[in-house]
């Protein structure tokens, strides 16, 4: 018994030992906290591994995996991942109204006192990403971007085309510019583009209805049926002509190739078109002015908006790494590369601008209003947007009137918006 007992005995000591040796000799590197982070902006994927590289190399233990969807597809992927607790760590975050259900489900942290540079961060980005309810902050905030017509600056030039200051001067452009072969306007809503028909109207918008417009709107002074509003809406229909042919037809992104390579002089969009334009057309000349309105004195506006945020999902088995990959968001460095690589004006404003279409836009965005039927009415459903999408081509085309789409949009909201009072 004694031998048996002093054999293993014996084996277990050479076991620990040829272990522990093994140890000593061949003892793995920590692995790497990798951060799941959930994004749709497919266009922006290279830029932003550039970014994130940026912030590994600075940040030796912690990876940043960043997984693209379409946008089309990616809310209800995010949707059905956190209901089964399959979500990412990081998730890319819609502002205001589409925000709220994932805040209300509890599958956000609340990010006030663990990312304190937040309070560097431009309050009219904040917005988007404030929890309605409790007033806090779930998301850290990355562009607050305007909208304006793009134009392509060769073809002005070759035309003798100068900047339009008044819309009559606009309708002459777009004349000489149909008259010369050239779409004036590179414009669709077909296959789930509507969108971008309706950031046409925030384009135009502003310069009709004015910048005082969204705070009477908010406080019940006026509703969509009010003329201004009307007048917006009538004014978008008039430049159907000048729109690309079968616009109906045309989608977003075949309408952003028609100007990307030079078939279209114009593009009604928002600054996170710069540095996709730039990425696609290196060689494409191009800058943005505000649609201008009647008189040539009249002080032209942009209607500007949080695009959305990145916040901290609350079942993720990564917390700790994942707040420092947010705090970097929340930081003038990462606001600098953001400016430098994407082009549209990054949440903070302490940042050195370097591209001239990106300056333009900053100017430019000094004089803004809300972007109207987003910052106001997709809080609850259906939503201004649902509607003006859903009807908006049949209001170019002439099948219903500016009228009709205006009486559709207010009655929708009013179904749940209360002014305040």
């Amino acid at each position: 018994m004694f031998s048996i007992h002093r054999r293993a005995a014996l084996g277990l000591i050479g076991g620990f030992a040829a272990v522990c040796t093994g140890v000593l000799t061949a003892l793995p590197a920590k692995a790497d906290d990798t951060v799941t982070l959930w994004s749709w902006r497919t266009e922006d994927e290279a830029a932003m591994r550039r970014i994130f590289d940026a912030f590994e190399a600075k940040t030796p233990g912690i990876k940043v995996n960043v997984q693209f969807t379409h946008d089309a597809d990616y809310q209800n992927r995010l949707s059905t991942a956190l209901r089964g607790g399959r979500g990412p760590d990081i998730a890319q975050l819609k502002a205001y109204g589409e925000l709220q259900p994932f805040i209300e489900g509890g599958y956000l942290d609340a990010l006030d006192d663990s990312v304190p540079e937040l309070k560097n961060i431009a309050d009219a980005a904040l917005g988007g990403a404030r929890g309605r309810a409790d007033g806090k902050i779930y998301g850290v905030p990355y562009s607050v971007p305007m909208m304006g017509v793009f134009y392509n600056q060769d073809i002005f030039a070759a035309q003798g085309i100068e900047i339009p200051k008044t819309y009559k001067d606009f309708v002459a452009a777009c004349e000489k510019l149909k008259g010369a072969g050239i779409t004036p306007i590179a414009a669709g809503g077909a296959n789930g583009s509507a969108w971008a028909l309706e950031i046409g109207v925030g384009v135009v918008g502003p310069t009709i209805y004015g910048p005082g417009f969204y705070d009477e709107m908010m406080s019940g002074k006026a509703t969509f049926e009010d003329p201004r509003y009307v007048a917006a809406l009538k004014r978008y229909a008039e430049l159907k002509p000048y729109f690309s042919d079968g616009f109906a037809g045309v989608d977003y992104t075949t309408s952003t190739q028609q100007f990307i390579g030079g078939k279209a002089a114009m593009f009604f969009g928002g600054s996170f078109e710069n540095g996709s334009f730039k990425a696609q057309n290196p060689k494409l000349k191009f800058s943005i002015f505000p649609f201008p309105a009647d008189d040539p004195a009249t002080k032209l506006y942009t209607s500007a908006f949080s695009d959305g945020s990145y916040g901290l999902v609350s079942e993720s088995a990564n917390k700790e790494a994942a707040t420092k990959v947010l705090n970097f968001m929340a930081s003038a460095e990462f606001a600098q590369l953001f400016a430098d690589e994407l082009g549209w004006p990054p949440a903070r404003t302490d940042v050195t601008v370097k591209d001239p279409v990106l300056a333009k836009m900053m100017e430019m965005s000094k004089n803004s209003t809300p972007y109207l039927t987003l910052v106001g009415f997709r809080w609850q459903t259906p939503t201004a947007s649902s509607i003006l999408q859903s009807e908006i081509i049949d209001m170019v085309e002439g099948n219903i009137t500016p009228q009709k789409l205006a009486a559709d949009m207010q009655a929708a909201v009013s179904s749940w918006f209360k002014p305040k009072q």
